[in-house]
């Protein structure tokens, strides 16, 4: 499995909403760092989501992705850091 290029951290975590007692909903309320709304929904469904977050240059800049399966997420965030890369050029 390939991660995207990170200088500072990098987190993985699934189903973090259940640690607050929260719904996907409510702990996730940004649907822009979702695969997609289709898939927003999904997780939101199925009470499931897994989330990546990486610093790629420095500990206070972000990317972060959501979604229903490890494999979606790890797709996307391949996809946000050629984005973010190409963007830095």
């Amino acid at each position: 499995m390939k991660f995207p290029e990170h200088k500072c951290g990098l987190y993985l975590t699934h189903n973090a909403h259940r640690d607050v007692y929260e719904t996907v909903q409510d702990y996730c309320s940004d649907a822009e760092d979702f695969v997609s709304l289709e898939d927003r929904q999904k997780c939101i469904d199925t009470d499931e989501c897994w989330e990546l977050q990486w610093y790629p240059d420095t500990p206070i800049g972000f990317l972060r992705v959501l979604g229903s399966t490890l494999e979606l997420v790890m797709a996307e965030a391949l996809r946000v850091e050629a984005e973010y890369q190409e963007r830095r050029i």
